[in-house]
């Protein structure tokens, strides 16, 4: 297919290719096409978005992947920044009858809490506070972008084609690149990659799901959590064991949402004895901003750096790490000490040269924010619940195997972080879910990872969760990056890591948007 346009190539299908069609994707998008709005074209741009699943424009966290029950990890104005908050608001306000309708319908006992707590704010439209369900925002989202490319297609200013394809590989050629899926390809004079994190890691290497007494998710996301929790379900009503134990192998925001839904399910609830954490440090997020250690909790150890001479990223963290065990030893957990303690090491950040940021984006950003971790009042409400009844026990410890005890039985060991000694867990496991979190980049890793890594088109950052790019967010030439993947890199003068909140992806895409459009542009002008 040919593109008579002053910025395309002969032969070249699309201008832009987009890979993955998450948040990422979607904001880049829709910066890019308010950029360009009022410009002419003496044909449309084409535009070519490609994603392994039907979910265009929500990706997993904003899709039917996540399930109807998931609610946002915080509160919707700490979610979403200004202006998209204000838009979304209005928009939750004019749809809420009809959302919440089939929130209602689709949720179990914990959703029913869930809209008893928040009647009231629901009634008067107070959605700021609130721990909304994360596929409304999948819902505003989809809607926004699908009227923004319908009008810019009408207008002639666009085309653009959705390609459900899983890519394999992407091969640069003499100029722009080829799209490589099992079946076909296409071709584009730029990329821009934002399929999210690389795949969860593996945690264990044969396949014993056939066992009757077993039940494994390495990925409860793979088919949707809904389908997850429907097959955690059948798992039991087809088992006549009345002691079933899981096992959920980490505590961050997927823990704590596959915990929230298995307990909204009573059937799942009623029939598991005992459901276990298990992660390195052996913390649950926080959600309770105390007013009272307000007062009186300072960022001491940062605060006295302000005038250090010759500051490194090593001295910021180390000053951080301090502060937190100061926290902990008060008792103040990371919901009231993130304020002070960020505030007081991003002040420090500006005083840092490239080199020393690049250091602490690439090792120091994750691991002072793993001890910073926030979570919604009303997932944690779960865990206090299961507490109250003994049935709860969070591990701190490295997960090493699967275990069979007999037969019929099995359990698991683990590396018990406090005395670095290998534990086999006293009690049997039935189900494991893996929620580890995302393999790095110097890992076994997917297809299309290795492949850009091995052609040398994307080169992994020292942090390993991330490709480096330079100021364009490009890397290589045309090959852009947008989304987790910018982890690990200075962008504006800004050390980047944890790329996956909200606020950051869509200051980020409003970024690219206008830099693509300037490539654009100049290009008709050349």
């Amino acid at each position: 297919m040919k593109i008579d346009t002053k910025v395309g190539i002969e032969n070249f299908e699309f201008e832009f290719a987009f890979i993955g069609s998450g948040i990422s994707s979607t904001f880049t998008l829709l910066h890019f096409l308010e950029q360009i709005k009022d410009k002419p074209f003496n044909v449309p741009l084409r535009i070519g978005i490609f994603d392994k699943e039907k979910d265009f424009f929500t990706g997993i966290p904003y899709g039917k992947r996540s399930g109807t029950s998931s609610l946002l990890i915080t509160s919707l104005k700490n979610f979403l920044p200004q202006p998209e908050l204000g838009k979304f608001i209005i928009w939750l306000t004019e749809n809420k009858i009809s959302l919440l309708k089939e929130f209602k319908e689709e949720g179990g006992e914990l959703i029913r809490e869930w809209f008893s707590d928040n009647r009231q704010a629901i009634a008067e439209n107070a959605w700021e506070d609130l721990f909304i369900p994360r596929y409304f925002f999948g819902r505003y989202l989809t809607q926004v972008i699908t009227q923004s490319i319908n009008e810019y297609e009408e207008r002639k200013i666009v085309k653009v084609d959705l390609i459900q394809l899983t890519v394999e590989n992407i091969i640069p050629l003499a100029q722009g690149y080829e799209i490589l899926g099992a079946s076909k390809s296409y071709l584009a004079n730029n990329v821009i990659f934002c399929i999210g994190s690389p795949p969860p890691k593996k945690v264990w290497n044969k396949n014993l799901n056939g066992e009757n007494h077993l039940n494994l998710f390495a990925d409860p996301y793979n088919k949707g959590m809904n389908t997850t929790i429907s097959e955690i379900k059948k798992f039991l009503e087809t088992n006549n064991n009345s002691n079933f134990n899981a096992l959920i192998i980490g505590s961050n925001a997927s823990a704590l949402e596959v915990l929230f839904m298995m307990n909204d399910n009573t059937y799942i609830s009623n029939r598991i004895q005992k459901f276990t954490f298990i992660s390195t440090h052996g913390l649950l997020p926080d959600s309770i901003n105390s007013k009272e250690h307000n007062k009186v909790f300072m960022a001491r150890n940062l605060l006295e750096l302000e005038n250090k001479v010759d500051l490194t990223a090593k001295d910021i963290a180390d000053a951080a790490f301090a502060d937190l065990d100061l926290a902990e030893k008060m008792g103040i957990g990371a919901a009231t000490s993130v304020v002070p303690i960020s505030k007081a090491f991003g002040v420090l950040l500006n005083k840092l040269d490239k080199s020393e940021l690049e250091i602490f984006a690439c090792h120091f950003g994750n691991e002072v924010g793993r001890r910073q971790r926030c979570a919604g009042v009303f997932y944690l409400q779960t865990i206090n619940r299961l507490q109250t009844l003994n049935k709860f026990e969070h591990i701190a410890g490295r997960f090493l195997s699967i275990v069979p005890i007999n037969s019929f039985t099995y359990s698991f060991k683990y590396l018990d972080t406090r005395s670095k000694t290998e534990v086999l867990y006293k009690d049997p496991i039935n189900i494991i879910i893996n929620c580890i979190g995302s393999e790095t980049l110097n890992e076994p890793i997917s297809n299309l990872y290795t492949n850009l890594i091995n052609s040398g088109l994307c080169v992994p950052n020292p942090s390993y969760k991330g490709f480096k790019v330079n100021s364009n967010f490009e890397a290589s030439n045309n090959f852009y990056i947008i989304g987790p993947l910018l982890s690990g890199n200075v962008i504006n003068n800004k050390a980047v890591w944890h790329v996956e909140h909200c606020g950051r992806i869509i200051a980020f895409s409003k970024i690219l948007g206008v830099n693509l459009s300037k490539s654009v542009l100049y290009s008709m002008e050349a």
